[in-house]
């Protein structure tokens, strides 16, 4: 099923991007209501999930437009979580509303009721929940230290890329580290032992890169 993301900020857009393809979604991005406009009327989807604050065109206002263009199930992502708000996107057409933060497995179940699918086995396997530090391998939390944490999450971020011990060091302790490349393999050697070792994979002669399992 093909769904329009349309997120302003860039680091919860490849988020989602990234839990919904791992779910089978095909995921087509915008980065404001305009750009999510442009798209609609060049595609055809089965879900819109919208960001409420934008620039240009705000995710109400999107959401309205598209309603009068065709009957498509429409999901508002926002900071706004006041009653009133709510209310205000349910009466303007949009067929559900979650407030941020939120949890990921939350969205999922949203996006799959929506689309009617909702015995469909979410097996999104690593959450992280950023506002709290916190993740969820299979449901339970992980035992993380903040180094660790923010390791892991780096890794998860860039996945799929291949990372240098350097690039790693300066993106976790920042400009003024005082460690070596070692600091990194050790790091590495104590999340491999709390995650498994299907999530970080050796690029010989390069580092490490960060992979969700296949299904």
């Amino acid at each position: 099923m093909k769904l329009l993301l349309c997120e302003d900020e860039d680091k919860m857009r490849e988020l989602l991007k990234r839990f919904l393809e791992n779910e089978g979604y095909q995921v087509v991005e915008a980065r404001d209501g305009e750009e999510a406009l442009e798209k609609f009327y060049e595609e055809k989807f089965d879900l819109a999930i919208l960001d409420w604050m934008m620039p240009k065109v705000n995710g109400l206002e999107a959401a309205q437009a598209m309603k009068r263009e065709r009957n498509i199930k429409i999901l508002m992502l926002t900071a706004k979580n006041m009653p009133e708000d709510e209310v205000e996107a349910l009466v303007a057409g949009v067929d559900d509303y979650l407030a941020k933060p939120f949890h990921a497995k939350v969205l999922l179940v949203r996006v799959a009721k929506l689309l009617g699918v909702i015995k469909q086995d979410i097996k999104q396997p690593l959450v992280f929940v950023p506002n709290e530090k916190r993740v969820l391998l299979h449901d339970q939390e992980l035992a993380l230290t903040k180094r660790e944490y923010d390791m892991l999450y780096y890794l998860y971020q860039n996945q799929g890329q291949a990372l240098t011990r350097e690039q790693i060091l300066l993106s976790v302790w920042g400009l003024d580290h005082e460690n070596d490349e070692r600091t990194v393999d050790s790091f590495i050697r104590i999340l491999r032992d709390k995650l498994g070792k299907e999530f970080i994979q050796t690029v010989y002669g390069t580092g490490y890169r960060f992979e969700l399992p296949k299904k």
